[in-house]
């Protein structure tokens, strides 16, 4: 196994059990996934009419696991499903308090896990850094693609 590999798997693990430790405290430990970033984009959309269909394209899901995704949110108390106030055919996603205490916890979460993998790296580091994954990330999509 080359360095580089074995490194990137040490990251990953390390990233993962960091983010799971910082989750717990945070009490956002079961919205790392499409809930999560539901929560997120209602919140930074407060003030607009989301749809499902405005989920579906920002998640990137389908229909069926919006659909499956907008129940399980509901049940969790962190959206609710109201008429649009310009069309009532059409239902609005808008989050409920719990919806919108979570979305502040998962706000200061990430910027713990930023803070925290960012620390005592120069802005020209980063910046090389970002690049450096963008073009393994585009070598990797490359290989698949080749198939």
């Amino acid at each position: 196994m080359t360095d580089l590999f074995c490194q990137l798997k040490r990251l990953r693990h390390d990233f993962e059990c960091f983010s799971s430790q910082q989750a717990k405290y945070y009490d956002v430990e079961h919205l790392s996934g499409p809930q999560g970033m539901t929560v997120i984009y209602l919140y930074h959309h407060q003030k607009e009419e989301i749809f499902v269909k405005d989920i579906m394209k920002q998640v990137k899901i389908s229909k069926s696991v919006a659909s499956s995704l907008m129940n399980r949110m509901e049940k969790n108390c962190f959206v609710q499903l109201l008429p649009s106030e310009k069309d009532k055919r059409l239902k609005r996603v808008v989050l409920t308090d719990l919806g919108i205490s979570k979305a502040k916890k998962l706000e200061a979460f990430f910027q713990i896990i930023q803070d925290s993998m960012l620390e005592g790296i120069s802005q020209e580091d980063l910046a090389t850094t970002i690049r450096v994954i963008g073009q393994i990330q585009t070598n990797l999509r490359k290989g698949v693609n080749d198939d």
